[in-house]
């Protein structure tokens, strides 16, 4: 059984080892509170493709940090094309701090349901609540 807004493993009855569990619960606390994920979206092929947070792989898993920052050191996103997305899993709801690091706007959504574009170079606080991303605040300048 796990948690259900940043799915911590909890502890079963005689399980071989805690530690794991803690350790992986600790660097999950560690990304949802503090640890920001840096992810360059400038690098990837094709550059204007959709990008889906990693609910796979080392702890703290991309979906389960609080803050998100999106840039694009690489290639630059095309200033033609649609907005990119940032697809987070839809299993989860949860607070983001969503920060657009980017020369383009993006759309953070989940796989389903709507989602809320954040202009270039600004930051938002949204939340996603199963069905839906919601704007917490407003989009603000980056600092």
């Amino acid at each position: 059984m796990a948690t259900s807004g940043l799915n911590i493993g909890e502890f079963t009855e005689g399980q071989d080892n805690p530690d794991t569990t803690i350790n992986n619960a600790l660097n999950i606390l560690d990304g949802a509170c503090v640890v920001p994920l840096v992810h360059d979206v400038g690098v990837e092929s094709p550059v204007d493709a959709d990008y889906t947070l990693a609910t796979t792989g080392d702890y703290p898993r991309e979906y389960q940090h609080f803050i998100i920052q999106i840039t694009d050191t690489g290639t630059l996103l095309s200033a033609v094309s649609p907005a990119k997305s940032i697809i987070v899993p839809s299993s989860y709801t949860r607070a983001y701090l969503f920060i657009n690091s980017t020369a383009q706007e993006l759309t953070f959504k989940a796989t389903t349901g709507t989602g809320i574009i954040v202009a270039a170079t600004r930051w938002a606080l949204l939340y996603y609540d199963g069905s839906n991303m919601t704007r917490l605040t407003s989009d603000a300048t980056i600092t």
